[in-house]
């Protein structure tokens, strides 16, 4: 029988604004489709607290509380992928801490316990912090990205003329998927969605463009074949397969 590796993506969950509907239904669909390994395409605090934009007074003070909030949801992850490599990439919004830090407190920006994997317990939780945008996953590049184009697919397009390879960004917050052929190769790059909130104080009440999901991809042993596919999540249900979770 051919093997191929349960690969499971997420992305853009952004504490505090995550969406607890939305991570129940990616818990139940793992509690069923049992990945092999998660790979978090960065993203997981906003850490609104410290963007150079403009901020509710009221909760510039609340980083704390961001964090913790973020440390829960990977616990929850772990529940949930027990016994599994679970790896985590760096994402734009990572890079607030490092700015914040390098410009308003350089004299702080040394220690040790303020690294991003430190604040979020990376090694209770057995998770790989990969300190940097992207990785390499057989044929397949994985990465959070830094486009954003106007519409979903869009996005998955630039990234592929960019890298000229297959591969899965974050970044965007939609689901979509744009595929290539030439003589060289088939290729696929897939947008990996997002598990925070549509409806976001900070949205002032527009509805975003915005995709709420994941991706799972299949991995075959020794090989550069693999299939990656989408799984939307449409009012706080999962759907793959002809199934809701």
């Amino acid at each position: 029988m051919t093997k191929y590796k349960r690969v499971l993506f997420v992305s853009d969950i952004h504490c505090p604004y995550q969406d607890k509907s939305a991570l129940r239904a990616m818990y139940n669909f793992m509690d069923w489709w049992k990945p092999q390994e998660v790979i978090i395409l960065g993203d997981l605090v906003d850490f609104y607290a410290i963007s150079r934009f403009s901020r509710d007074p009221e909760r510039v003070l609340k980083l704390q509380t961001e964090l913790d909030q973020a440390v829960g949801v990977l616990g929850e992850i772990r529940q949930h992928a027990k016994g599994i490599k679970i790896t985590f990439l760096r994402g734009n919004h990572c890079d607030r801490l490092k700015k914040y830090l390098w410009s308003e407190a350089q004299e702080l920006s040394g220690l040790r316990a303020l690294r991003l994997e430190e604040l979020l317990e990376f090694d209770r939780l057995k998770i790989n912090y990969e300190d940097k945008n992207q990785i390499r996953y057989g044929c397949v590049i994985i990465k959070h990205g830094t486009l954003v184009r106007k519409f979903a697919g869009y996005t998955a397009k630039g990234e592929f003329e960019k890298n000229g390879m297959s591969g899965v960004s974050g970044h965007s917050h939609r689901l979509a998927q744009y595929r290539h052929t030439n003589e060289a190769d088939s290729y696929i790059w897939t947008e990996a969605g997002c598990l925070c909130q549509l409806n976001a104080d900070y949205l002032d009440g527009t509805t975003p463009n915005w995709n709420q999901g994941f991706a799972i991809g299949y991995f075959k042993e020794n090989s550069k074949r693999f299939i990656i596919e989408t799984v939307p999540i449409i009012k706080a249900k999962a759907m793959y397969g002809g199934k809701e979770f």
